[in-house]
């Protein structure tokens, strides 16, 4: 690989990082993995997610409709 590709790989988070941005417990996201809601890499038995999947899967689940009226 040269090192130019290593530049484009995206940002990864782990697992601690996903449950405390988005307030969710292990077991949700245990569900998600399984369900495929949220897609990861897992790799010497931890979990990793790509910071652009989390951000899709907040624009694909956001409700305009019910999300700015108070």
């Amino acid at each position: 690989m040269k090192e130019a590709d290593f530049l484009e790989w995206p940002d990864w988070v782990e697992t601690e990082d996903v449950l405390e941005k988005l307030k969710i417990t292990p077991r949700t996201l245990q569900r998600w993995r399984i369900n495929g809601v949220i897609p990861y890499s897992r790799l010497n038995g931890r979990c990793y997610y790509r910071k652009s999947d989390i951000v899709s899967l907040l624009k694909n689940n956001y409700n305009r409709e019910k999300g700015g009226q108070r």
